[in-house]
């Protein structure tokens, strides 16, 4: 074949996967339907919504177009380039690599690299997509990088064939594009020889035209300009409120250029010299009968239930019936939030009453305080779970045989396990296998609500329910047969427990994080600091408890405190805990306080600070945060930064005007002052 027949079909090539990168990025269906509700949303006209016009609907998908086109370019000229410099330098390389000039001559082909290298971009766009969709990070992030090389190998044991599924799915169409491709360069070749060899015309080239070539290029270049520099702002708010939809989301972050902001002050050695004179008065802290404690005449057991990834809308009546009812006679937490939006984070808080900043220093991490005070109380202590992966994501710092006067965790076998580790938790607290025996706290982890969720056959209420094999990360269409699967799973488990829950026994029941069905953007937890990874159910219910529904925000470092007191114990340095005792604490006192939130990747927190507080000038809707302010921090080295206003999504929006007073300083430093203690 000519040149210029190469060229043209490069040019097919290329159109071709432009084509198909366009139609995956409006058909792909792991992001928000393009109706005309989220077409208003996306061009930011909120007081519009659905009020969108023909112009606005070619407007949007033109855009994408035009960011399909601009980030094949590139691959286009290196693929022209090839076809003009290959006679020259194609043939002796590949006759030298490949030994066989007619292979080389195959494989060289420009028809044959444009074929692959076209389909280079589409392929990170929607690997990408499936990635953004899973963990809320883009495959450039430093966040995926961390999520890969940190986590994924203790992930393993979560594998289920329905995270093959989107894989599969992408792996197909980009084989499918692939096969195309080839088949343009077949039938131009078939074309080609049937219409046989003619003479070619005096003073004719057939060398292809460059003029033609370059005026394509500069019109798709100005084209791309164009659109990339008219409404500057509104289209970097399109691509970060709907990255799923935007090519050019996988390759860049949207931001706006602003003069830098002053770092944030703060002296490292005093807050080193503070965080570990916390740490000593930690381990000074003791726990004793308290004065008027004479009502108790016998201490009460203690239960905790740490059910996975269990969210607070499964604690209602036609979900959790026997867990509801408990809620309703005790304190029932509405507005309650993990340490964190993964397990270790969420239990370490429960166990230390502290937030899950502490959770990377060691000498906190050693030594739980629940199973100290409580052990210097004369209760027995016992641990059971569905589960063994504890080591795993170095919890066995605090939960361990060493820790705990009885300790049993069942290899990872779903509800089976489960219904293993409640019957030996039933064991354990049964008043009558040992006369006058000692108070006893029990913890149980039940694992059958992570997903894909364990669920009863008798217990499948919710219909349609998803089967255990559903893809993950899911399609939005799937979302309503997810939900109900989950529903089922948490249905399961409140069944399997409802025996351990007595009017003589002081209960709590909680989540160890919250879940994201695609709240937040992604799928499952432990990548965003979003209200539905952190936000979970709890109650704590019992003798001496009184029947309150409390509104306030709340927190799993207030579970220690709360139990100590409720079982008639104080301590020495009731300070030394973050959380409050959630049967002293008035209205105000939990209004005004500020805590932090930990994320399982990375070194971010958020701080989410007080409804209402004078020493904030701002509040959080004006610096356009409606969850807190994300901080980047750690004990381990000192390091604080401010980042900036965190959505409830878990996300950063773009502001027009940044200053130290929306970065979140004036929290930050309240938040220290309360560390520093």
């Amino acid at each position: 074949m000519t040149q210029t027949t190469e060229h043209r079909i490069l040019f097919a090539q290329w159109s071709f996967w432009c084509v198909w990168m366009l139609l995956f990025a409006l058909l792909h269906p792991l992001g928000g339907p393009l109706d005309d509700a989220a077409l208003a949303s996306a061009l930011d006209r909120t007081s519009e919504v659905g009020q969108t016009s023909a112009w606005d609907w070619i407007g949007f998908r033109g855009h994408i177009a035009m960011q399909c086109v601009s980030l094949q370019i590139p691959s286009l000229i290196v693929a022209l380039a090839w076809n003009v410099f290959r006679p020259r330098i194609g043939r002796p390389f590949g006759s030298r690599f490949f030994g066989s000039r007619r292979l080389a001559s195959q494989l060289l082909r420009s028809s044959t690299l444009g074929s692959w290298l076209f389909a280079v971009v589409p392929a990170w766009f929607a690997f990408d997509v499936l990635a953004f969709s899973w963990s809320g990070s883009h495959l450039a992030s430093e966040e995926f990088a961390s999520l890969v090389f940190d986590h994924l190998p203790n992930l393993t044991p979560f594998f289920s064939w329905g995270m093959l599924a989107p894989v599969l799915a992408i792996a197909i169409a980009l084989m499918g594009g692939a096969a195309a491709t080839q088949g343009i360069r077949f039938l131009a070749k078939t074309m080609t020889s049937r219409r046989g060899a003619t003479p070619t015309p005096p003073n004719t080239s057939q060398r292809p035209k460059y003029g033609t070539i370059l005026i394509v290029l500069g019109l798709l270049a100005s084209v791309t300009v164009v659109t990339a520099t008219a409404s500057r702002h509104a289209w970097q708010d399109n691509i970060h409120n709907h990255p799923t939809r935007h090519p050019w989301a996988s390759f860049s972050r949207a931001s706006r250029e602003f003069a830098p902001l002053p770092p944030f002050e703060y002296d490292t050695a005093s807050l080193a010299a503070a965080t570990q004179s916390r740490v000593q008065q930690m381990r000074m802290n003791v726990a004793s009968r308290a004065s008027d404690s004479d009502a108790f005449e016998h201490q009460p057991d203690i239960l905790i239930v740490i059910c996975e990834s269990l969210r607070p809308e499964m604690l209602a009546p036609d979900v959790m019936p026997h867990a509801y009812a408990a809620a309703e006679k005790g304190l029932f937490l509405t507005q309650h939030y993990s340490g964190g939006n993964a397990t270790s984070l969420g239990i370490f808080s429960i166990v230390n009453g502290l937030e899950a900043v502490w959770f990377y220093k060691s000498e906190v991490r050693f030594a739980p305080a629940m199973n100290r005070l409580f052990h210097q109380s004369g209760y027995e202590l016992g641990f059971f779970a569905g589960h063994d992966d504890w080591g795993t994501f170095q919890m066995d710092a605090f939960l361990s045989p060493d820790q705990f006067d009885r300790f049993e965790t069942e290899p990872m076998d779903w509800l089976a396990a489960d219904r293993r580790a409640i019957a030996t938790t039933a064991s354990f607290l049964n008043p009558n296998t040992t006369p006058q025996r000692s108070p006893r706290l029990a913890i149980l982890f039940l694992y059958s609500t992570h997903a894909p969720f364990a669920v009863a056959p008798q217990q499948a209420i919710d219909q349609p329910a998803a089967s255990a094999d559903y893809p993950i990360p899911f399609p939005r269409s799937w979302r309503p047969s997810v939900w109900n699967r989950y529903r089922n799973a948490a249905r399961t488990l409140d069944a399997e427990f409802a025996g351990l829950i007595r009017p003589d026994r002081i209960t709590v029941i909680t989540g160890d994080h919250g879940e994201s069905f695609l709240d937040d953007g992604t799928v499952g937890h432990g990548t965003r600091l979003s209200m539905a990874q952190t936000r979970v159910a709890a109650f704590i219910a019992g003798p001496g408890i009184p029947s309150r529904k409390m509104t306030q925000r709340t927190m799993h470092a207030d579970i220690l405190p709360t139990l100590l007191s409720a079982s008639g114990l104080q301590m020495s340095m009731p300070e030394q805990l973050d959380g409050a005792n959630l049967l002293s604490a008035t209205t105000r006192q939990l209004q005004s306080r500020l805590f932090s939130i930990s994320n399982l990747v990375g070194r971010d927190m958020v701080i989410v600070p007080p409804r209402k507080s004078p020493r904030l000038t701002a509040s959080p809707a004006a610096s356009g945060a409606t969850f807190g302010t994300r901080v980047r921090f750690s004990l381990i080295d000192q390091t604080v930064v401010p980042l900036g206003p965190l959505s409830e999504k878990g996300v950063m929006p773009i502001r027009d005007e940044p200053s130290t007073e929306s970065r979140g300083d004036a929290v930050l430093k309240r938040w220290l002052e309360n560390l520093a203690r």
